[in-house]
């Protein structure tokens, strides 16, 4: 455990503003030796920080990456969201049970290991998937599993800090020639660890020319672009950047690349393989919006993500690109990290802005929306990394250009997240309007093992279900509205015949109780209904009529919940129950045989056993 003046040496490093709470727990954590913070840890923090005791006791209960017990050397955490259950995560963790001699939330009797089932690790293209400590590893196997276990043994034996290599981003790219490459077009050919690579190859070029105009011009350029927000409601981004308040107060710029949602991996790819084009794009938006500090809050698992992402922000400091005065101007610029702790709900913007501030991510009250009163309640332009990393290439290039593509209502590429029963599965960049058709047979290259298409889960978990009939629906931002499906941030996870739906929205209930923040009761006791209901079904015990009640809970949830997360559980369930009642109906039947249900029952919800 960390003493005293460890403490005094960490809180010093960081600062003692609340804001930096995150860091400093994440610190003494790491040198704990058993990944866990112990309660006289926590009062010294508090001491240290003249903070009460409770909001620190409060902030640690809040993000699941911090624990309070002592755990491990190695902390095995297997992913059970959606894509990696439908890829066999169920097999892996019974696979390290039988390795280990453990079950979840057991060590082995050594200390090395810990082993525990967490929700979206981010690499869902290579689902199965599971972290060791940082280190991610993905489409695990029997005999993969134990080759990586010896690796970490042998590691420990040599006192290392861990073994293993991390999954590399540009693996989860499809390498198809015949998609629209814009975003991706320099993954590969830019060396995201160079920043000459990236001037090279054009960069920085946008930012000199934003900064010879005046910023109501450049959010003209945006909004003649169509540019609309591409992590999920689609709001146009020049329209939001023009809301922001006007003044010589100060102002932020913020990054949510908190991609929480099951299913999503582009932001990883994007920061990983390219960070200069996301600094230069959040250097364009300060310059617009009069902001001279930017944020980029990255959820805690993306250790590659975040040290890349710090290299590219010195090089830039060094550079000239981030500091004062860019490129003769009288413009000033310049980001930081801020880091996420295990929360899906930091996804949504005034969550993640208390998250930022060292509080629990609850959402606030809106208005005032953060463009008003954001972080440290000043004017704050709220984005994520697919749409700020858009606009250098609108401003170099012209807005006809991004034009050129898609729907004239949501022009320019999207990034689709392909995982599940699929051939191939990884990030491929298309046309906005693209059809499900293509996207499976085209670049999925078909589902898996010769087996029939069911359905496709399409915005994560929080998205809708598309069967056959919706296959050529264009997936754009407004289409699939009319159908009661949200493109979100682009997730495809197809299913095959294989698949139960009942056992499918189980675990997807599942993640919505256990993500719920607890802030507002419609989704608090809502969620927990739900999935008793979800699980009441699966285990062939529920009545015909819990269906309809379900709807209705779903329903009022949807009116009452304080944001959107209570709203969500709503778009999975409708839309599976209108694809496949009948199959629902049929687990009603005391008698009806499901082995997927079967074995999620057993693996998951043991005496016992947390889910």
């Amino acid at each position: 455990m960390s003493t005293t003046l460890d403490i005094r040496e960490v809180v010093a490093k960081f600062g003692r503003r609340q804001e930096h709470l995150m860091l400093i727990l994440r610190e003494l954590e790491i040198r704990s030796g058993c990944n866990c913070l112990d309660p006289a840890t926590l009062r010294e923090v508090a001491e240290e920080m003249n903070l009460p005791a409770s909001a620190i006791a409060g902030f640690v209960d809040f993000y699941t990456m911090f624990r309070t017990a002592p755990r491990a050397r190695y902390m095995i955490r297997v992913c059970k969201s959606t894509p990696c259950h439908t890829a066999g995560a169920i097999d892996v963790f019974e696979s390290l049970h039988k390795l280990l001699g453990i079950g979840e939330g057991e060590a082995t009797p050594d200390g090395l290991f810990y082993l525990e089932r967490c929700e979206c690790l981010g690499i869902c293209s290579v689902a199965p998937a599971m972290m060791v400590n940082y280190d991610l590893h993905g489409n695990l196997t029997r005999r993969r599993l134990a080759r990586i276990i010896q690796s970490y043994r042998e590691s420990a034996a040599a006192d290392g800090q861990g073994s293993g290599r991390e999954t590399a981003a540009a693996a989860t790219i499809i390498d198809d020639p015949r998609q629209t490459r814009r975003l991706l077009a320099d993954i590969g050919r830019v060396n995201p660890a160079r920043i000459h690579s990236y001037i090279k190859h054009g960069g920085y070029a946008a930012l000199r020319k934003a900064v010879a105009m005046t910023p109501a011009d450049v959010i003209a350029v945006v909004k003649e672009s169509g540019l609309r927000g591409r992590g999920g409601a689609g709001f146009p981004a020049g329209l939001k950047w023009s809301f922001v308040v006007k003044g010589p107060m100060q102002k932020y710029v913020i990054c949510n690349a908190d991609e929480g949602e099951p299913g999503t991996f582009k932001d990883r790819v994007l920061m990983d393989g390219n960070p200069h084009l996301l600094l230069e794009g959040m250097a364009i938006c300060g310059f617009a919006t009069g902001a001279t500090i930017g944020y980029i809050y990255v959820r805690g698992e993306y250790r590659r993500s975040i040290d890349t992402l710090r290299h590219a922000i010195d090089e830039a400091r060094t550079k000239g690109c981030l500091g004062t005065n860019l490129f003769g101007a009288e413009f000033s610029f310049d980001v930081f990290i801020k880091e996420g702790g295990g929360a899906y709900v930091c996804g949504e913007e005034t969550s993640l802005i208390n998250s930022m501030e060292g509080l629990r991510g609850y959402p606030r009250f809106k208005p005032p929306f953060p463009g008003q009163a954001g972080f440290r309640n000043l004017p704050s332009t709220v984005n994520n990394v697919e749409t700020l990393m858009s606009v250098p290439l609108i401003l170099d290039r012209g807005a006809d250009w991004f034009k050129e593509v898609g729907p004239v209502s949501c022009p320019g590429t999207k990034l689709f997240c392909l995982s599940g029963r699929l051939n191939r599965t990884g990030l491929v960049e298309l046309p906005m309007g693209a059809t499900l058709r293509e996207i499976i047979d085209v670049y999925g290259q078909g589902i898996r093992d010769g087996r029939a298409f069911k359905f496709a889960q399409v915005g994560g978990s929080s998205g809708g279900i598309l069967t056959d009939e919706l296959l050529d629906m264009p997936l754009d931002i407004d289409t699939p509205m009319k159908q009661g499906v949200t493109l979100g941030s682009g997730v495809v996870l197809v299913c095959d015949d294989t698949t139960c739906p009942v056992d499918f929205l189980l675990q997807t209930l599942a993640f919505f109780e256990h993500e719920s923040c607890g802030q507002c009761i419609p989704c608090r006791v809502g969620t927990a209904q739900l999935h008793h209901h979800a699980r009441r079904l699966a285990e062939r015990r529920a009545a015909p009529a819990e269906l309809d009640q379900m709807l209705e809970k779903a329903q009022l949830m949807k009116k009452a919940s304080f944001c959107a997360l209570g709203q969500s559980p709503i778009v999975p369930l409708t839309t599976l129950l209108k694809a496949f009642r009948g199959e629902f109906e049929d687990h009603c039947r005391p008698g009806h045989a499901c082995p997927a249900c079967d074995r999620s029952l057993g693996q998951y919800y043991r005496p016992g056993r947390t889910h």
